[in-house]
């Protein structure tokens, strides 16, 4: 996506950046959404879920911000896997939430703990060694953009 936001000269296009600069905002809202929840969320669950959520969200951000900035194609892949590894890790932070706001006792469950650690892992897994199998998605250079 960065290298095919660029314009014909090599310059940033209106794109590029607009996409650069509304991740750099979302990271920093998330930040300031976590940091809020510590000291506004009343219930030690729900403020600790809400707080994962955020400061996660925060992070994949991020991690789109580093693929937009990094040069290599290394660099890309990389941050692209923190990005699918994060993620995902941000759903479970979410399904954490919705058991602690909603009063149910899912997220204490050890049975469930276990079982989303499991799924995490194993997908995890499967997105890591991807240039191995190739199964969850392909990197091919282009020179037009998509």
């Amino acid at each position: 996506m960065g290298a095919s936001l660029l314009s014909g000269g090599g310059s940033l296009s209106s794109a590029y950046l607009g996409y650069l600069f509304a991740f750099i905002a979302g990271a920093a809202a998330c930040l300031g959404a976590a940091w809020r929840a510590r000291s506004v969320v009343p219930d030690p669950e729900t403020r600790r879920a809400l707080t994962w959520l955020f400061s996660g969200s925060a992070v994949w951000a991020g991690a789109y911000v580093g693929f937009l900035l990094v040069g290599s194609a290394v660099g890309k892949h990389l941050f692209y896997q923190a990005s699918l590894i994060v993620g995902f890790s941000v759903v479970f932070a979410w399904l954490w939430f919705c058991s602690a706001y909603s009063g149910r006792g899912l997220h204490r469950s050890l049975k469930v703990q276990q079982f989303a650690a499991a799924v995490f892992v194993i997908v995890t897994a499967l997105k890591v060694t991807n240039p191995l199998h190739g199964l969850y998605y392909g990197l091919e250079p282009t020179s037009t953009g998509s």
